[in-house]
């Protein structure tokens, strides 16, 4: 044995005095390994928990530890590292480094060493190498970096899969990126997502990546067994077993809200691998996300549709409330007009006159019902017709002499129009059902540093201390001209005074802007 080599040898070392005791002493009852090498590198002297490294640590493939051994005929394959570190030793140097990787005969180690010159007067005759074993620590060390590394990267799966579910309420494209996240945390060979069809109640194929054709055999096994996890609510680990032809590792798990159960998420690893118990948790915990995300894209969906079918009632009540009476009120006055025109020319005239404004308001509600439609048209129509189109639509339905004038030499920036226009609907809307107005002025000016807007009333009137209370509006108006940087001023007297609305926007100073 190593150690019995070590007692064997005789006390006389290459160097004198107390030296020589000392070392004596350090061989024997220090815990670190200590060796005593001459400058061909021989291993001269070493202690007993040096022998015990050797017999742990040594390769087959190297010298057996005895004296005078050569040190990397004993250890081949360090001579690269250490070599140099014994030179500069012979040169006078002591070296103290910690954590030093050795490699010898396939055999891994680490090792916090200290080298120091030998000398006998002022020759150095050799080298003392003082070494500690540290391998045990420092592989507990990466063990640990690398579940933590490992843990990091899964969290981070789990983060990026929730951020994609809360950046978009696509189905298609949050189960595109989560599928593909998946097999890049674990290479797996592919991954895929089977849906419950609402309509059919049965689980069909949604989406799988990397996208590939399944035989019908293949997907018949699939879907069974996920059938079985869909319906167990449990998760299901199919290892590889090369006897019955499975290479690689399969995980089936349920995607399910507390109250609805939703499909089926399967993960494929790679081929001769397996999942760990940690990444079964992982799968799951995504499982669980997606179940999360399915259900809220599907009542997005659902509120989309509502929402659509909302939208299209309010167009068909606006249609009956405006232009349905509107053009039912033409019709009647075209029936009659014949004959009115027989008896009365003069009534027939004033009368041809109504119906020609009742079917110039019906076009005006249609154009005003186009832009709710295709907001668009608000970009593309000068303010002054927009305005106009809603004169008519307001005359159309009221039946109020209105007047309009309009000096527009300039078109002013998309977000400006929306802005006037949406303020003057509400403005004809409190007209209608509070002024009990009899006659509207409208005025309109765009030019090329400014817009404005008035309209008045000679209606009932209205106290504006008490109009937020009363709901008509002025709030939103007062926002929407806010938003765009317009002063909107709104003047009435109670008791017939009537009442006047004045909206301007200037465009900004831009020497004002810049300071």
């Amino acid at each position: 044995m190593p150690n019995k080599a070590s007692r064997n040898l005789p006390n006389q070392l290459p160097v004198q005095g107390q030296s020589a005791n000392l070392l004596a002493l350090l061989f024997e009852r220090m815990p670190m390994g200590v060796a005593i090498l001459d400058r061909q590198y021989r291993i001269q002297r070493y202690n007993p928990t040096w022998g015990d490294f050797a017999v742990r640590y040594a390769p087959l493939t190297g010298a057996p530890l005895a004296p005078d051994v050569k040190y990397f005929e004993h250890l081949p394959g360090s001579e690269a590292l250490i070599l140099p570190l014994f030179e500069r030793v012979l040169t006078g140097e002591t070296i103290q480094e910690n954590g030093v990787r050795l490699e010898s005969g396939g055999i891994v180690t680490y090792w916090d060493i200290v080298l120091a010159p030998l000398t006998d007067k002022t020759e150095i005759v050799g080298i003392l190498n003082v070494a500690v074993d540290v391998t045990e620590q420092i592989q507990l060390r990466q063990t640990l970096e690398q579940r933590v590394e490992a843990r990091t990267q899964e969290l981070q799966v789990l983060l990026d899969v929730s951020a994609t579910a809360n950046r978009s309420l696509n189905l298609t494209e949050t189960l595109q990126k989560t599928l593909d996240l998946v097999i890049s945390l674990v290479q797996a060979s592919r991954a895929g997502v089977l849906l419950l069809d609402e309509q059919t109640c049965e689980l069909a194929p949604y989406m799988l990546r990397p996208e590939q054709v399944i035989e019908p055999g293949d997907l018949s096994v699939i879907t069974f067994a996920c059938r079985s996890v869909f319906e167990s609510g449990e998760t299901m680990y199919i290892a590889p077993d090369v006897g019955q032809g499975l290479r690689e590792p399969g995980a089936l798990l349920p995607i399910q809200t507390r109250e609805n159960r939703l499909g089926v998420l399967v993960i494929i690893g790679p081929d001769g691998g397996h999942f760990t118990e940690a990444q079964l948790v992982l799968f799951q915990s995504i499982a669980d996300q997606l179940g999360v995300t399915i259900e809220n894209a599907r009542l997005f969906a659902q509120a989309k549709q509502a929402a659509i079918a909302a939208e299209r009632n309010r167009l068909a009540r606006d249609l009956h409330d405006a232009v349905t009476q509107t053009l039912f009120s033409a019709s009647m006055i075209a029936d009659v007009l014949p004959k009115i025109w027989e008896r009365n020319p003069g009534e027939g005239q004033r009368r041809l006159d109504e119906l020609r404004q009742l079917t110039r308001g019906a076009l005006s509600e249609m154009r005003t019902l186009l832009v709710e439609l295709r907001p668009t048209a608000l970009v593309d129509t000068d303010l002054g017709d927009l305005i106009g189109h809603q004169v008519n639509a307001f005359i159309a339905r009221t039946r109020l002499t209105v007047t309009y004038e309009r000096n527009c030499t300039h078109n002013p920036p998309p977000e400006i129009k929306e802005a006037f226009y949406r303020i003057l609907q509400e403005a004809f809307n409190n007209i209608a059902k509070h002024a009990e107005a009899t006659q509207v002025d409208v005025r309109l000016d765009c030019l090329p540093e400014k817009v404005a807007l008035r309209v008045h009333d000679d209606g009932i009137g209205f106290d504006p201390r008490e109009a937020n209370l009363e709901g008509l509006g002025l709030g939103i108006m007062r926002e929407r001209a806010r938003s765009v940087g317009a002063q909107l001023e709104i003047s009435s007297r109670v008791h017939g005074g009537g009442t006047e609305l004045r909206l301007i926007w200037q465009i900004p100073n831009q020497e004002n802007e810049n300071d």
